[in-house]
């Protein structure tokens, strides 16, 4: 607990005395200071649940639309732009599946023997899953209850979809 207690110190003496717009080298990419307390949020979010489960606190905070924002955007769209973990496809395979959640755009996830992507889609189709489990699943983790989301992709896709998002 202290050391939170420290990482908080840390990026609120960050966000005061450095510019927004401040650019810092992280992983091997550069990102902006106000990333540091959105990234902080998000992994003790996701560790809280990895202890504690899908109770009700964990699923109200991974619906939160900043999370899904985030797992794509921030982190999604730099990491899988390197290919990990990539599925080596031959030239002319590919890989798309798209994660649905109602009344939000769709998260379309590609890879193909030239790259991978990550991105937002208009919807096109029925929901799949809350936003929480689609945050899950996101980051490589499956929600407790696995009613709680279906997909009409196959087995074969789901393992290929699963291996692509375990680099997360």
């Amino acid at each position: 607990m202290d050391r939170c207690a420290r990482l908080v110190e840390v990026t609120e003496a960050a966000a005061r005395d450095l510019a927004p717009d401040t650019q810092v080298r992280w992983t091997g990419r550069t990102v902006k200071v106000p990333f540091f307390v959105e990234r902080m949020r998000e992994v003790l979010i996701q560790h809280r649940r990895d202890l504690t489960g899908d109770d009700r606190t964990a699923v109200r905070a991974l619906n939160e639309p900043w999370m899904t924002e985030h797992s794509v955007v921030s982190v999604g769209r730099p990491l899988l732009a390197r290919d990990v973990p990539g599925l080596n496809l031959k030239s002319g395979e590919r890989v798309e599946v798209r994660l649905r959640t109602p009344g939000t755009d769709d998260i379309v996830v590609t890879d193909e023997a030239d790259g991978t992507s990550i991105r937002f889609a208009a919807s096109e189709g029925p929901a799949a899953s809350d936003a929480a489990v689609r945050v899950l699943l996101l980051w490589g983790r499956r929600p407790a209850d696995p009613f709680r989301w279906h997909s009409a992709a196959g087995p074969e896709t789901l393992r290929k979809v699963r291996a692509l998002l375990g680099g997360y």
